[in-house]
């Protein structure tokens, strides 16, 4: 394939090419939620294993993550863009055109490794293309795919299972990808120059089983209970190989994600904020609709179109975040989103049979004006921080623990909703006395029992939110301080 000598990129078409490319990707990672109970009916396999179909994906995506900062420096912006969008397509083709469900995972992996590059790869060039002053805004635009390409996906799946067919919602993302490589073939430029990297294959190993082994326990310990040996043994596997990971990496010269980034403050509080806030962004896409659909009968369209007004709040409003980014730096629009996010996840806590929904769908869409001032500022004063070598570390440790801090998220709020909803409906028919368990009582019982999981679910999410909101107030102190000293120190020079 042809490569493309460096000269002085156009920001505004190599951006608009990598945001195509990234729609596809993320899209592509939350359109089956709605479709799994129909690929369980059509291929006649159980819901537990069609649920493969989005674990195995984030598997694959969640081990590949760490090896683009050697990607990045060892082949051009055009070598690694093609190659991703190619390997995407492909397969892409293959799930929309499987005969079996076997072809449809392979399928869904060779979709993972495509889609695992391009969100490193674009925060890369934006850092790269965009001076400090004008990354905020830079970065804003990309959250607008980020956060708006996942919850438009249950919607746009379930319209398309309803009107045409299942292969469509893979089909459907098939001309993202297809016209970004295009289009890219001849307006993409090279932003840097590789480099000889050398790949440390005992570093990929470790990596692997570890974020892996980690991915893995907190994905599945929701199905098979904490206490099952694959969820303990993945985890502990998983952590043990971190571990190795960590202490490769200190000792090798060119390491697979070097660990120097953490001497950054502003960096490594930044990771243990979107730590947090992540988990209670990607929690509560699980528990909403689980309490519409189960709840209060809503259809999975219907729970989908649901987080449609709060994801166009997110399109809207990441741009000027950005900007106010810019202009008035992280402290502030910081404190105010994590503020945002406690108080609004706070009022979920209480949801009953007869809690309004426009009243839900008004907290959520305040809560989406919150998350647009933490999720891509927090990334981009996090890499500000750091020297351009460490960018691209920075970045694949990023969307690492992004991965990670979803599954946790999801895994511990779901696995609070079960046990919790358990032990109301235990104590409720203890209670009551003999309940027939196809009674019109012990349906009513289930039913507030599961309200109430949902409700302690978001509890936790609480208070998530409020240690992302105290590690915030750290950070601003950290900025404050950091502030004075560059202060003083051009006091000094002056005189």
């Amino acid at each position: 394939m042809s490569d493309q000598k460096s000269g002085t990129p156009r920001t505004g078409p190599i951006l608009t090419v990598l945001l195509i490319g990234a729609i596809a990707a993320i899209l592509n990672q939350t359109v089956l939620n709605v479709a799994l109970p129909t690929l369980s009916k059509e291929f006649g396999v159980e819901t537990s294993t069609s649920q493969w179909l989005i674990t195995l994906y984030m598997l694959v995506s969640g081990v590949f993550i760490p090896v683009t900062a050697f990607l990045m420096a060892r082949f051009t912006t055009r070598q690694l863009f093609f190659t991703s969008m190619i390997t995407f397509s492909i397969g892409t083709i293959i799930c929309g055109a499987t005969p079996n469900f076997t072809m449809l995972l392979l399928g869904r992996v060779v979709q993972a490794i495509g889609a695992g590059i391009v969100m490193p790869l674009l925060i890369n060039v934006v850092f790269r293309l965009f001076p400090i002053e004008k990354r905020g805004a830079a970065m804003g635009i990309v959250g607008v795919a980020i956060m708006f390409a996942p919850a438009v996906g249950p919607t746009l799946s379930g319209l398309l299972i309803t009107q045409l067919s299942w292969r469509y919602v893979f089909f459907a993302v098939l001309p993202f990808s297809l016209v970004a490589l295009i289009v890219s073939f001849f307006i993409l430029k090279n932003v840097s120059e590789p480099i000889q990297a050398k790949l440390d294959i005992l570093s990929v190993i470790t990596s692997t089983i570890g974020f892996g082994g980690i991915l893995y326990g907190f994905g599945v310990a929701g199905k098979l209970g904490w206490g099952s040996i694959p969820v303990l043994g993945s985890i502990v596997v998983g952590l043990i190989s971190l571990v190795l990971f960590v202490i490769r990496q200190l000792k090798i010269e060119e390491p697979l994600i070097d660990l120097r980034i953490f001497k950054s403050l502003e960096y490594t509080l930044s990771i243990v904020i979107s730590f947090f806030v992540n988990g209670v962004i990607y929690s509560a896409m699980i528990l909403l609709p689980t309490y519409l659909q189960s709840s209060r009968g809503m259809s999975a369209l219907e729970s989908g179109l649901f987080l449609l007004p709060g994801s166009i709040v997110m399109a809207i409003m990441s741009p000027i975040a950005g900007r106010l980014f810019d202009k008035h730096g992280m402290k502030w629009i910081g404190i105010t989103g994590v503020t945002i996010l406690v108080i609004t996840t706070a009022m979920y806590t209480n949801l009953s049979y007869t809690t309004g929904v426009v009243l839900m769908i008004v907290i959520y869409m305040v809560r989406s004006f919150g998350v647009t001032f933490l999720t891509m500022p927090l990334m981009t004063a996090g890499l500000n921080s750091l020297r351009p070598v460490l960018q691209g570390h920075g970045t694949a440790m990023q969307n690492t623990l992004q991965s990670i801090s979803g599954a946790i998220g999801t895994a511990v709020m779901t696995t609070i909703m079960a046990t919790q909803t358990k032990l109301f409906i235990t104590t409720e028919v203890a209670k009551a006395g003999p309940v027939d368990p196809a009674s019109e009582q012990f349906r009513e019982i289930s039913g507030n029992g599961l309200v109430h999981g949902i409700n302690m679910s978001f509890v936790t999410a609480t208070i998530f939110a409020i240690i992302g909101l105290i590690s915030m107030i750290v950070l601003a102190v950290a900025i404050d301080k950091k502030k004075k000293r560059i202060q003083a120190v051009e006091t000094v020079k002056s005189i």
